[in-house]
């Protein structure tokens, strides 16, 4: 009989969402029954009967005590940079962290865990009825302060002559006043909008101090932009420079589990400079390299995923 999965994650928070559809995908592909709940939605009676809610349980971010006797297997899919030290004796409970990243997989059996890598993917955002501008920069911050927002803002307000660079955050987030030479997109933006600049941009910035995994990275190179990160972990297990271009930083500090990277601004400054004067062809080169890198890591996930399934006796 084939085993039954639950997963658990915050419904509060987009990117955890999003990463449970991305597990939740490739499970029903395979033919198993799949059910979600949050990490307080177990009642009470649930929790003094010891209910069996499935055979399996995924955590998302964070492992949640509550659901111990819901289930007999359980597995994390955890980011670093946001796994508290004082949770650290929750690892014990799992049969496996399941890891997105070389860098996940060394934090976590540093910590004593056994780990399985099952690499990731993101939702390919690729629409070719869009063309590609390579004058054309973009910086998706979203909701998150680890992306280095701020010190794209610094650049562009030092280079009133760059390029217009299209900045998407969140109200709560957004700065009150931007450089006359960006494009401040804090409301509400649709889906197919966020769809149009991807597409149309270029030349993504993406100079991360921390990921879990780097979804606007992915997404980015799905569309054949050409990304620029960090020269740290794990935004380098991503980028390579033949189709992309990697800063190093100066200064790092402990978030978490995880570690910072803070991109050095000179270096940076510098980068983008050069991809201002790229030339066309050197630009298509590196766009349909980055749409084959973002192939192989999609790839790459699906095949271990399934052989995590077959090593571990789910079948569907």
């Amino acid at each position: 009989m084939k085993k039954t999965f639950l997963l658990i994650a915050k419904d509060n928070s987009y990117g955890l969402v999003r990463e449970a559809n991305v597990i939740a995908e490739q499970l029903e592909a395979h033919g198993f029954d799949v059910t979600r709940a949050t990490p307080r939605s177990r009642s009470l009676i649930s929790r003094l009967t010891r209910k069996k809610h499935a055979d399996v349980i995924i955590f998302f971010e964070r492992i949640f005590p509550a659901w111990y006797s819901a289930a007999d297997e359980f597995y994390l899919v955890p980011n670093q940079e946001r796994y508290p030290k004082r949770q650290l004796n929750r690892l014990k409970k799992l049969n496996a962290v399941l890891t997105k990243t070389r860098h996940a997989e060394e934090v976590f059996q540093a910590c004593g865990s056994a780990t399985i890598d099952i690499g990731f993917s993101s939702e390919d955002r690729q629409n070719s009825s869009y063309k590609k501008d390579k004058t054309k920069f973009f910086h998706l911050a979203g909701g998150s302060t680890l992306k280095g927002t701020e010190v794209i803002l610094d650049l562009w307000e030092k280079h009133p002559e760059w390029p217009t660079l299209t900045l998407v955050q969140k109200q709560v987030n957004a700065p009150e006043k931007v450089p006359v030479n960006v494009k401040l997109h804090s409301g509400y933006l649709s889906n197919e909008d966020l769809l149009k600049q991807q597409n149309e941009c270029g030349i993504h910035l993406c100079p991360s101090r921390s990921e879990g995994w780097g979804h606007y990275i992915v997404e980015a190179l799905s569309t054949g932009a050409l990304v620029l990160t960090t020269d740290a972990e794990p935004m380098n297990e991503h980028i390579k420079q033949e189709y992309g271009v990697l800063v190093p930083y100066n200064r790092q500090s402990p978030r978490h589990i995880g570690t910072n990277f803070y991109i050095d601004p000179s270096k940076l400054e510098a980068a983008i400079n050069d991809l201002i004067e790229i030339n066309e062809t050197e630009f298509s080169k590196k766009s349909e390299k980055a749409r084959e890198a973002y192939e192989s890591i999609h790839q790459n996930y699906v095949t271990r995923f399934e052989q995590f399934l077959k090593s571990n006796g789910q079948r569907g």
